[in-house]
């Protein structure tokens, strides 16, 4: 029947003033590390403390009239500002001990929201060091000694980078963008970076490894960590130098040494600055299909069509950021061993330049031994199916569809767009 007064059998509910109310949704904000509370929590609160009774519902309509900010839906700030409100507040942490709870905690009392993976991108980026400090078991910073080696070639570092992996970017189980490289210890000259699907497979690091070989040869010694995707590798290595090269005895001379991620500095430091550099600008340009609801999990023709476009895409990016690296001006530093002052590519192509004794370790093999190690990881069609991301009917597929929108350009500023569009076309197509 008709109800007049617009009141139901509860009566009407009495609310405290906006500014009380907006008030305590900000703290509430601030709460759990900056993260906030839950609504179940925020709805609790509101009733212990102004004795209000209301429904989630309720509860996201008045926090979108107040206006109120949330880590998820945080004010409006440039990642210049981000970094500096961390740099901030870390002046006081003269121990280094503030990690990155304690950090978003801080900068939450003050009315600062920041996303965790902001605050420990920022962290890892000018604090690195604090996390080995921090790190499980540990008392003390870890007692790093200078490195040294004998030139080029004599130790490759190698490793895989997750930030754009399955358990980083969670976009679905079937989307992900690891990446692997090779980066020389003396010159800091980086040779080899791909994006693949998956880095901890023993037989596709072993395809890697033989692609680096085919235009390089070997080193001396290969340094990485102890992951079990190395087996391959490391296998194919002492194989072909022992052949090439029998006078490097495997007891003076190891093939390879493995040793625990944060001792792996040459490697792991390189991420850091090609988070620095790249990682942050793709992630973000990953996350605006995430976050805009352009790109569905569940759908097999997303997943799909995502696995064509943003693999080549991130290459091309790692490729001209590994450009960028190895012809920028390394800063001088007078207490390395290892030169500095010069580019890692006037290093690597003329080491003796910077010490008149160092030299070129690089090691000549026979290519009909790497085609029949090759032979026994699958041959070149196990190394292509390692390296696939689609199948080649998918892919042709989409490129078909690409050329039917006359070839834009694929940006990471575009890559959305075309993204739709390339759905939108195979879609009628079905």
């Amino acid at each position: 029947m008709p109800n007049p007064t617009g009141q139901n059998q509860w009566g009407k509910k009495e609310y405290p003033p906006d500014d009380e109310l907006r008030a305590a949704f900000a703290q509430y904000s601030r709460e759990n590390n900056g993260s906030g509370l839950s609504a179940d929590d925020q709805m609790a609160r509101l009733n212990k403390e102004f004795n209000l009774d209301i429904k989630r519902r309720k509860l996201f309509t008045l926090r979108k009239q107040l206006g109120v900010e949330s880590v998820r839906k945080p004010a409006n700030s440039s990642p210049q500002e981000r970094m500096q409100a961390v740099i901030d507040i870390k002046k006081d942490d003269l121990s280094g001990k503030w990690g990155v709870a304690q950090v978003r905690q801080r900068l939450a009392n003050q009315g600062k929201l920041l996303k965790r993976d902001d605050v420990r991108q920022i962290l890892h980026d000018h604090y690195d060091v604090e996390f080995d400090k921090r790190f499980v078991g540990s008392k003390d910073a870890i007692d790093r000694v200078p490195l040294d080696c004998l030139g080029t070639w004599h130790e490759q570092h190698a490793d895989g980078h997750e930030k754009l992996a399955e358990q980083a970017i969670r976009m679905g189980g079937d989307v992900s963008l690891p990446i692997y490289a090779f980066k020389d210890k003396y010159s800091t000259f980086v040779p080899y970076m791909r994006v693949l699907p998956n880095v901890r497979l023993s037989n596709v690091i072993g395809h890697v490894f033989l692609d680096l070989v085919e235009t390089y040869g070997v080193p001396i010694q290969l340094t990485t960590d102890k992951g079990s995707e190395i087996g391959d590798m490391v296998r194919c290595h002492e194989r072909l130098r022992l052949d090439a090269a029998p006078e490097y005895t495997l007891d003076k001379w190891p093939a390879a040494v493995q040793v625990q991620s944060k001792h792996n500095t040459p490697i792991e430091g390189f991420w850091r600055w090609k988070r620095a550099g790249e990682g942050h600008s793709i992630r973000e340009a990953i996350f605006i299909g995430k976050d805009n609801g352009l790109f569905n999990p569940n759908s097999p023709l997303h997943v799909n069509v995502f696995n064509w476009l943003w693999p080549p895409l991130v290459q091309e990016r790692l490729d001209e950021f590994r450009e960028y690296w190895n012809n920028h001006r390394l800063s001088t530093q007078k207490k390395k061993l290892l030169p500095t002052g010069t580019s890692p590519r006037q290093l690597w192509l003329a080491p003796e330049s910077a010490r008149a004794t160092a030299r070129d370790c690089s090691i000549a093999v026979d290519m009909r031994l790497v085609q029949q190690l090759r032979e026994a990881l699958g041959g070149r069609e196990a190394r292509d199916l390692a390296f696939r991301f689609v199948d080649a009917e998918f892919e042709a597929m989409a490129d078909e569809a690409l050329g039917g929108l006359e070839f834009p350009d694929i940006t990471l500023s575009s890559a959305w767009d075309v993204f739709v569009a390339i759905v939108d076309t195979l879609s009628r197509s079905e």
